[in-house]
């Protein structure tokens, strides 16, 4: 250090502190401070000055994340038009008209009293507003769409009880119209001979398992739930035709997907197996 310079008196740049050398700052620490540029901003949130980089300027500052918070928070206190409670609404729900009511039971009570109806079609009771009154004389979608159908009466070969169908249901032929319901049809047609030897077999490996089962469309002849596996007894006459062939793929495929196993025997793989053989081969088939 030049000897003029040693017994000068200064005080550092940055913090003031006396010092007797020829040097501006009176440590290392001082001179990065006195580099680090801040410039004073007015908090947008709460007007309180506060400083910051130059690089952190925006067209909106805040001071901290809670000033920040609650000024872009968009909800006013509103007053419940019916029970007049202050409740939080968001303003962009205001602005499109909303926010009037604190709850929807309160908006309910704004609304007019609904109007009695009884049902063209299944006479049900059922209520609506006075708006659609005039034009609404059905319960529900299914019963304007069941008036419209044009439903012939027929006799049940069964149980003789009348009931109705569409015309177009009964005009696809394959025997529909003759039976009230599928559990009618069963009891009148009883077992085929297929049926009743899977029976048999599935009864003497004294599984549980479940008779003509719906799946959507589709029924199936017998459900073993506990091995996910459904057996299709085809007899040659009706599941040769192309046309139930193709049902029987649609099936398949349906029974697949929802992760059953298909296991198909024809009149002609049953005759070659007696009941306690059938029954053996069964069991391997659940099990693989």
């Amino acid at each position: 250090m030049p000897e003029s310079f040693a017994n000068i008196v200064t005080g550092c740049a940055y913090c003031g502190k006396p010092l007797v050398t020829g040097y501006k700052f009176c440590s290392r620490e001082c001179k990065s401070k006195s580099q680090v540029i801040r410039i004073m901003l007015k908090c947008f949130g709460c007007n309180k000055k506060f400083k910051l980089s130059p690089c952190c300027k925006r067209k909106t500052n805040y001071c901290s994340m809670k000033c920040y918070w609650d000024s872009t928070r968009l909800k006013k206190i509103r007053r419940c038009k019916v029970c007049d409670k202050e409740f939080v609404a968001k303003n962009s729900l205001i602005v499109k008209g909303f926010g009037i009511f604190c709850s929807r039971k309160c908006q309910h009570k704004t609304y007019p009293k609904q109007i009695k109806k009884i049902c063209l079609w299944c006479n049900k009771a059922y209520f609506v507003p006075p708006s659609q009154a005039v034009h609404r004389n059905f319960c529900s979608k299914k019963c304007h769409d069941d008036s419209r159908r044009d439903y012939v009466t027929k006799i049940c070969k069964k149980c003789n009880q009348s009931f109705d169908m569409p015309r177009s249901e009964l005009n696809r032929g394959f025997g529909r119209g003759s039976f009230c319901s599928f559990d009618c049809h069963m009891h009148f047609r009883g077992e085929s001979s297929l049926e009743e030897i899977m029976k048999n077999s599935l009864d003497k490996l004294k599984v549980d398992y479940e008779r003509e089962v719906k799946f959507e469309r589709f029924r199936v002849d017998f459900l073993i739930e506990k091995y996910k596996t459904v057996i299709e007894c085809d007899g040659e006459f009706w599941h040769l035709r192309p046309y139930i062939r193709e049902r029987d793929k649609r099936k398949d495929t349906l029974l697949q997907s929802l992760g059953y196993k298909v296991i198909r025997y024809t009149g002609n793989d049953l005759s070659k197996l007696d009941e306690d053989r059938l029954s053996r081969v069964l069991l391997k088939k659940f099990n693989s």
